[in-house]
């Protein structure tokens, strides 16, 4: 994704966060001749790496783990036990005077856990620790997917930059053309006005461009919390058109992204939860045992009880109505995200497909159409057959197909990307990357990173 000529290729890298991301880019030589002073290319994969690494986002799913992991701990241990030191008959009045006839007795006591409350404590404690692990995924997706949109938006941008130049330096080109036809005669006055009003435009765009660019790499840099870019340029490929995959296969590998195994860890931690609070139905026994010694006759004795609470059942079975009732509001949240994935990964389905057929028909037929009638066109006017306004016109025409070239390579790459992202099923095809059945855990394979080289034509 250099601004030109294009160097780099897509290829295939793991990341790490549990969760494959195929994001690399393989460097190519460029054509170019190599500039004075070096410049700095950021590929898809060191963006990728830095967000996992430093955003605050995910950052956040530390501290969440390492409270699930200490909870789980926490779940393991046994009910504490109690020391208890009673006195008796003390400082009273009477024969109760003094410690003539103290009692002292000494237990301890503790609970009996029964109805599996230990493991219930145990299995919720589990899945509360998997859905921060499922969440911590999801994040992560979503954060690369939100940073390939980005990176398009630069790569993008670049290109936009480097046709400004381009259509600068024609104007420049055709304002001497157009100097040389007045100073000869051939031409009036005013078509030197108009040619040097299409210089200062060009001049124009060019810097609306950059300054867009400026914007936009600092945008990108933002999202691992740099102030400023620390590089100068993108590198990758804007022209990757890959056919389309059949919906239904990728509708079926979204019900298993993790955006929804969210939805799947929240149903389980519920459905734990409510074993837990199942298990509260059986009451705990508590017992105590010690001895007791006598002041007045110097006796020792053993004590010991036992207390079980009487519950309240209709308390225990209303909570139980609650926790059921969240699940099944649970259950129709993830149906409705299901419904809303869909329809976004079919809108994305179909721009992908559109996007993909306009970039084919503008290289293949109308961009080639148009600069041979741009050649046509200046060929007639240095001749005298045609005047500037044609010249001019042809050449805006040409330069609008261009622009629209670049904005259906870039709708087509963005969309594949986001199908990507929602099926982690990789559009191109190259035997050579990780397939989602060739590892457990990868959850979002991008062919978006993956390219040969290419250049506007």
């Amino acid at each position: 994704m250099l601004v030109t000529p294009l160097i780099g290729r897509f290829s295939a890298l793991p990341l790490c966060y549990c969760f494959i991301l195929i994001l690399s880019l393989l460097s190519a030589p460029s054509d170019a001749a190599v500039p004075a002073k070096p410049t700095t290319s950021l590929t898809l994969a060191q963006a990728a790496e830095r967000v996992l690494q430093q955003h605050p986002q995910l950052q956040v799913f530390d501290w969440r783990s390492q409270a699930a992991a200490t909870e789980q701990e926490l779940a393991l241990l046994k009910p504490d036990l109690t020391l208890a030191l009673q006195a008796e008959n003390l400082l009273g009045s009477g024969e109760l005077s003094g410690v003539k006839r103290l009692e002292l007795s000494v237990a301890i006591s503790s609970v009996l856990e029964l109805g599996n409350k230990p493991q219930a404590r145990i299995a919720s404690a589990s899945a509360q620790q998997a859905l921060v692990l499922a969440q911590r995924q999801a994040s992560s997706l979503d954060l690369v997917g939100e940073l390939t949109q980005q990176f398009i938006s630069v790569l993008t941008l670049q290109h936009q930059l480097q046709l400004a130049s381009d259509n600068l330096l024609l104007t420049e080109q055709a304002l001497l053309q157009v100097k040389q036809r007045v100073q000869q005669g051939a031409a009036p006055d005013a078509e030197l006005l108009r040619a040097k009003v299409a210089v200062r435009q060009a001049q124009l765009q060019q810097g609306l461009r950059q300054a867009e660019l400026e914007s936009s790499k600092l945008a990108l840099a933002s999202m691992w919390g740099a102030q400023q870019a620390d590089f100068d340029q993108v590198s990758g490929d804007l022209w990757l058109l890959t056919d389309s995959v059949a919906f239904p296969l990728l509708y079926q590998r979204l019900l298993a992204t993790p955006q929804l195994e969210v939805f799947a860890a929240t149903a389980r931690l519920q459905q734990a939860q409510l074993a837990q609070l199942q298990t509260q139905s059986v009451a705990d026994v508590s017992w105590q045992l010690g001895i007791k010694r006598s002041q007045e006759n110097r006796d020792i004795a053993l004590i010991a009880g036992f207390s079980v609470p009487l519950l309240n059942q209709q308390r225990q079975q209303g909570a139980v109505k609650i926790a059921l009732a969240e699940q099944q509001a649970q259950r129709l949240n993830q149906q409705s995200a299901v419904l809303q994935l869909r329809a976004r990964l079919y809108q994305a389905w179909q721009q992908h497909r559109y996007s993909s057929l306009l970039v084919r028909d503008l290289k293949r037929e109308i961009l080639p159409l148009l600069t041979q009638a741009l050649a046509q066109t200046e060929a007639a006017y240095l001749l005298g057959r045609y005047s500037y306004a044609d010249w001019l016109s042809a050449r805006q025409a040409l330069q609008e197909a261009q622009l629209q070239l670049l904005d259906a390579a870039s709708t087509a790459l963005r969309n594949q990307a986001l199908i990507e992202q929602l099926s982690g099923l990789p559009l191109a095809d190259n035997s050579s990357l990780p397939r989602p059945s060739q590892h457990k855990n990868m959850s979002f394979s991008s062919s978006t990173a993956m390219a040969t080289e290419g250049s506007l034509p």
